[in-house]
């Protein structure tokens, strides 16, 4: 990349980044490189015979137990005895080993983040995700519901293990302030929910309490770093804060730390979310994160009996109806859609990582929307958070429901659904997955989104599932909607838009291929049997004509299937068949030049040409899981104009002794 390559390139992030997050950046830059951070942030250990208020009235056990069940009390003290026994369940997926020490020898956390000493792991986030302490969470709701201490002191057994691996300030464990916000959080319940058990000794809690301050007082140093990046990472180090200032008794930085943290939570809420709802990562996970984070804010500022700005409450409301709207009533599960770090900050309720149905619950209680679903063991959290009778303390803000940030086409017989992707990106998208269309029928996903998989790891699979020809969409000459700035930032940011509705139909176009020529219109369309899509790549009318590649991606589940014809491939589910059938015509097509039919799972090829590339045949439900899916692709060489065709088809299942074939 020449000079004026790089400038234009700097231009660009610039522009998507915003004056304001450059000079918090820059600010951040000059306290590490001046020494300041290593000089204000000193490995020291906290002196003062520290104590901790509760952080919030714990719920009666017998609500408790009422909404869990027989079934979910047993499933939630057969996660708690796992822990017990050293082994959690990293990001919600498979079970590992609790290791709370990093590997040796330790430095500064500046030194980690300007590269003068190795985390000692490929991904730090394997090294960070243990060190939250979501476990404590599961293990406090075990031990309230049964009293069984060894609950409690597996607690501090974990507790004393990190404690004495991870002197404040130093290793990797200390690097990010969000990481030290969600521990914070994590220790802070945990002071709550085991201060009666006999192995809370005065000696573990005033240690416990000195640990809170260590962490608290780590947290502003960096939030011009926070700041800048304009994103959850802004709001977990304000709530951080704000819970320190609330549970450090008789603590010098207690009340700078509530009003900072107070302060600073209001401005990335009001600033984060626009007025539909839509949050500024634009990925359903960190929506999630957000929401849980205002959650146990709203439940700290009831107990100070202290109001939301009314800004704040609306933007609040509509982020709540945003998720309602994404959310699959059968399952309790959501797209995919962006970054999917496997986050999951407030695990106070069954169901588990994937279950969204818990905080949008709560959030209809806590933030004054009608969007209320039935009874269910979903409202445990609400139970936690103090939320099953509550009202917002502020006097009731009339709801509007915002329009749908996601217009659905519902089947007709009311099983499933499908929705298009257009949005007008602000600020910092997760992944380049504009008219990306998900479909949902019975519980299953069917059009489905990859995911992330990783973020730090060896090519292929550093944050390679943010690209666009993963997604359900078309890409034309392999390049994405969008140009990649960094593993994170995109520039030059694709733009959509809907152009028409109706409940039978939903129409929307992107441009994010304006700069080769080309615009992308998608209209979807619900029939009698399914959904039928229709994609035409138009030519720009200032456009000069060129051939070019156009490829057609759907990812699907990994079911036994078999191809009845040439262009159609049939999957077989528990309850029913889904045929998706795909064409593409081109009047300017070359004679002799045929479409291209590719299957792919798991990066091996089914149909179609051998050796595809890696990424293909994925699907990441959570961070650091990958697990096989069906990629169909179909490719033309031509001139636009081009018209793909797809039909997704629901059938009854046939009878046990149909041909399946895998």
């Amino acid at each position: 990349m020449n000079g004026f390559q790089s400038a234009v390139k700097y231009l660009k992030v610039a522009r998507v980044l915003g004056l304001r997050a450059i000079g918090w950046y820059l600010v951040y830059q000059a306290g590490l490189r001046s020494g300041h951070y290593r000089r204000s942030t000193p490995s020291k250990r906290e002196t003062r015979t520290l104590s901790l208020r509760p952080a919030w009235p714990l719920p009666p056990v017998e609500l408790v137990k009422g909404v869990l069940g027989d079934a979910g009390c047993s499933d939630l003290l057969a996660e708690a005895d796992e822990i017990t026994e050293g082994r959690i369940r990293l990001f919600g997926g498979p079970s590992v080993n609790i290791d709370l020490a990093p590997p040796s020898p330790l430095h500064h956390w500046t030194d980690y983040e300007q590269r003068k000493a190795s985390p000692g792991a490929e991904d730090v986030k394997l090294i960070w995700e243990p060190a939250r302490f979501g476990f404590a969470y599961t293990l406090g709701r075990a031990y309230h519901i049964t009293h069984d201490e060894r609950y409690a002191e597996a607690f501090w057994t974990f507790f004393e293990a990190f404690d004495q691996a991870n002197p404040p300030n130093l290793g990797p464990n200390w690097v990010s302030a969000q990481e030290v916000a969600l521990r914070l959080l994590a220790l802070a319940f945990a002071s709550t929910v085991f201060s009666t058990s006999p192995h809370s000794t005065s000696a573990r809690q005033v240690r416990l309490a000195q640990s809170v301050a260590e962490h608290a007082s780590r947290i502003p140093h960096t939030l011009p770093y926070a700041r800048a990046q304009q994103n959850n990472h802004h709001l977990s180090e304000a709530l951080g804060l704000y819970m320190a200032g609330v549970v450090l008794l008789d603590h010098p930085l207690a009340a700078r730390c509530r009003e900072l943290g107070w302060r600073e939570l209001n401005q990335a809420l009001q600033s984060q979310i626009e007025p539909d709802g839509t949050y500024t990562q634009h990925s359903t996970n960190y929506h999630r994160l957000m929401l849980q984070a205002a959650l146990l804010a709203d439940t700290i500022r009831r107990s100070q009996q202290r109001a939301w700005p009314s800004l704040t409450l609306q933007r609040l409301q509509a982020a709540s109806g945003w998720l309602y709207h994404h959310l699959d009533l059968l399952s309790g599960r959501v797209p995919n859609l962006g970054h999917n770090d496997g986050a999951y900050i407030l695990p106070l309720a069954s169901g588990g990582f994937s279950d969204f149905r818990p905080t949008i619950q709560a959030c209809a209680r806590a933030f004054g929307s009608p969007l209320l679903l039935p009874p269910g063991p979903w409202d445990e959290l609400s139970l936690w958070l103090g939320l099953e009778n509550a009202h917002p303390a502020e006097p009731a803000t009339p709801y509007v429901s915002p329009p749908s940030p996601m217009p659905r086409l519902t089947h007709p017989g009311g099983k499933g659904w499908a929705s298009l992707r257009a949005v007008h990106l602000k600020n910092r998208p997760s992944h380049a997955d504009q008219l990306h269309v998900e479909i949902w029928f019975e519980g299953e996903n069917l059009a489905m989104d990859a995911g992330t998989y990783r973020y730090n790891a060896l090519p292929p699979w550093d944050n390679a599932l943010a690209c666009t020809a993963v997604h359900n969409t078309v890409t034309v000459d392999d390049i994405d909607q969008m140009t990649r700035a960094g593993k994170f930032l995109w520039v030059d940011l694709a733009q959509a838009k809907y152009t028409a509705l109706s409940p039978q139909s939903i129409c929307a176009e992107q441009d994010g291929y304006h700069r080769l020529g080309i615009r992308h219109r998608r209209e979807i369309f619900s029939t009698e049997g399914g959904w039928m899509i229709h994609d035409d790549l138009l030519p720009s009318p200032s456009g000069t004509p060129h051939r070019h590649r156009f490829t057609l991606h759907w990812l699907l589940p990994d079911w036994p299937c078999e191809m009845p014809s040439q262009n159609a491939l049939t999957l077989y589910g528990k309850s029913f068949l889904l045929t998706v059938q795909v064409t593409v015509t081109s009047p300017v097509q070359n004679p002799g030049e045929e479409p291209l039919l590719q299957l792919i799972r798991a990066s091996e090829s089914l149909v179609g040409p051998p050796s595809p590339a890696p990424i293909f045949g994925w699907v990441s439900p959570t961070y650091n899981l990958r697990q096989p899916a069906l990629s169909l692709r179909l490719s033309l060489n031509a001139m636009a104009p081009v018209h793909f065709t797809t039909s997704f088809i629901i059938q009854n299942q046939p009878t046990a002794s149909a041909r399946r074939s895998g």
